[in-house]
Order: C-alpha cells, then sequence, then structure tokens
C-alpha cells in the first residue's frame, strides 16, 4: 500500500512537471500593417532589432497553412494555379532536401534556395516558398534592403538574423468566402453616422502611421491597445449604424478566421517544443486572436509587442 501510494506521489509530480514545462511557453504578438507608404519604408526596421532581443525559437505569419486552396483561391490565384502544376509534376531528391532542410541558411547558396522554393511551392507552402524566393535573390546574409513589406522588412529578417529555417503559417480561409464582398456592401447601407465614425477611423490611421513611421515609432503606435483596437472594428465594422444581413456575416466570417488563426497557432505550438514564439499578423487581427488563445489555453503566455520591453531579458 505504501508502494502504491508513493508511486502515485510519483506519477503526480511528473505530471505537474509536465504542466509547468507547458505554462512556459509564451508567444509575442505583433501587429504589422502589411505594406507600409514609401516615406516610411524603413520602419519595420527597428521593429527588427526589438524582437531580436526577446529571443523569438519560432516565428508564426499570417500565411495558410501548407496546401489551404481556399486562401490561394481568395488572394493568390497565381499561386493556387503553380501549386497544382507543381504538386503532380515537381519530383525532388528527399535525401537532398532534407540535407537543405537541416542545413543553416547562411551554408546555402543561392541554388540550393532556389530548390527549397520549389519544394515549399510544391507542398502549396506560400510562406517559405516567398521566403526562399527571396534568399535565392537577396542572399541569407546580405544588407537589408528595404521594400515597406512585412514580408521581406520584418518576417523575412528575423528569419535571416536568427536563422530559423522554417516559417509556420497559420492563417484559414475555410468557409471565408464571400467577406470582402459583404464587408462592402454593408459599409455602402450604412447610416451616416456609421460612415462618418469608419471614416475618421481610416484618416487617423493613415496619418497615424505616417507620423510613427517618420519618428521611428511605427512598431509602438500600430501595437497600442488603441490602434489595435480601432483596426479591429474596421475590419468588422463595429460602429453603430451598420446592420443588415451582409454586415452579420462579413462580422462572423471575420471572427470565425480569427478563431481559426488562434487554433492553428495552439496546434503549432504543440508541435514544437519551445519557450519563446512570435506571431507576426495584420494589426486588425492581433486583438481577436490574443483574446480567443487566453480562452483556449489559459497555461499560454500571451504577450503583446506594445509591451515587450518587460519580457526581454
Amino acid at each position: 500500500m505504501r508502494y502504491i501510494s508513493k508511486l502515485l506521489l510519483v506519477l503526480i509530480l511528473i505530471q505537474c512537471n509536465i504542466t509547468s514545462t507547458q505554462a512556459q511557453q509564451e508567444i509575442l504578438i505583433v501587429g504589422d500593417m502589411h505594406q507600409l507608404p514609401g516615406i516610411v519604408k524603413r520602419a519595420y526596421k527597428p521593429m527588427v532589432k526589438k524582437i531580436l532581443k526577446y529571443e523569438p525559437q519560432l516565428i508564426m505569419g499570417e500565411y495558410a497553412k501548407a496546401g489551404d486552396t481556399a486562401a490561394m483561391g481568395e488572394w493568390n490565384s497565381r499561386f493556387k494555379e503553380a501549386y497544382l502544376k507543381a504538386k503532380d509534376s515537381i519530383f525532388f531528391n528527399e535525401e537532398e532536401i532534407r540535407t537543405l532542410i537541416t542545413t543553416p541558411n547562411r551554408s546555402l547558396d543561392s541554388l540550393d534556395f532556389k530548390k527549397l522554393q520549389a519544394y515549399y511551392l510544391s507542398m502549396g507552402d506560400q510562406a517559405n516558398n516567398r521566403m526562399y524566393r527571396y534568399f535565392a535573390r537577396h542572399g541569407a546574409t546580405e544588407k537589408f534592403k528595404p521594400y515597406g513589406n512585412q514580408n521581406p522588412d520584418l518576417t523575412f529578417q528575423l528569419m535571416r538574423q536568427l536563422n530559423l529555417k522554417i516559417i509556420h503559417g497559420v492563417d484559414s480561409h475555410k468557409g471565408y468566402a464571400g467577406y470582402w464582398p459583404a464587408w462592402q456592401r454593408a459599409l455602402k447601407t450604412g447610416t451616416k453616422e456609421g460612415q462618418k465614425a469608419f471614416k475618421k477611423a481610416l484618416r487617423q490611421d493613415k496619418w497615424g502611421n505616417i507620423f510613427a513611421g517618420v519618428s521611428g515609432s511605427l512598431g509602438r503606435y500600430m501595437n497600442k491597445p488603441e490602434t489595435l483596437d480601432a483596426y479591429y472594428r474596421i475590419n468588422s465594422l463595429r460602429y453603430s449604424g451598420f446592420s443588415g444581413e451582409d454586415y452579420e456575416l462579413q462580422m462572423k466570417k471575420w471572427d470565425n478566421r480569427n478563431v481559426a488563426m488562434a487554433k492553428n497557432i495552439l496546434e503549432v505550438l504543440k508541435n514544437n517544443d519551445v519557450k519563446r514564439s512570435v506571431l507576426i499578423v495584420g494589426s486588425g487581427h492581433a486583438k481577436a486572436v490574443s483574446e480567443e488563445l487566453k480562452q483556449l489555453d489559459p497555461n499560454l503566455k500571451v504577450i503583446m509587442y506594445h509591451s515587450i520591453k518587460e519580457h526581454i531579458k
């Protein structure tokens, strides 16, 4: 009896240790603007420096999961067409690909990157296809050239400097088709007061981004709680004066996409033994995804970019 009691105690301690380890997982959520105005195209550079100090071990982005043809059809039909053609017509030496995937990017050349680019195309993995296309053109260690886009300027630079190999796409467009047309119709049928509030938010966003970009504080501005809330409301028309079938439809599709994204994030974390991870996502998603993550997994430590200084060693 005493032996059984001791065994139970050991099992309980082991389970507690596992739970404790799981509780240590963190995710830093970084909101971005996708494409910046040309006048502030270097504004992502300070964000890269700050995130590097956080020392992330894994990067997730607003890319669809590999093979998600729904997302390809919604936003990038050319990639979808290329993927459907490549998946049955391009064959690879598995051992060579395995070697390329496990070799640090700094040890690979342009030809190696092109092979990985083609491989990820055949897998329908848009995130890594784009990244290795960028590396094939610019290299993995060359001087940074700003484009004003979060993919090459933020995500790919972090992958470069952290020498990470795989971006984890966590977006999902299942059931998302029709969001944009419904959003547009709902906007047109809103009251004057609702449309006025919406346009005011857009103006504040435009000038806020320009001033913050010029002053080198774009990351801080985009990720302020008030700004994240504004983006969230803009993307789902959450203003008084909007109603009707189209309004309800676009709002539901937007919310469902954020829920699916949160579930995909948790799946990535479950399959990867890392403590610190980063999600780079459009600022309109950041608030909803963070709230959903907290509900789905209370043990996950969710950190927002505006408080990053508190979590840097």
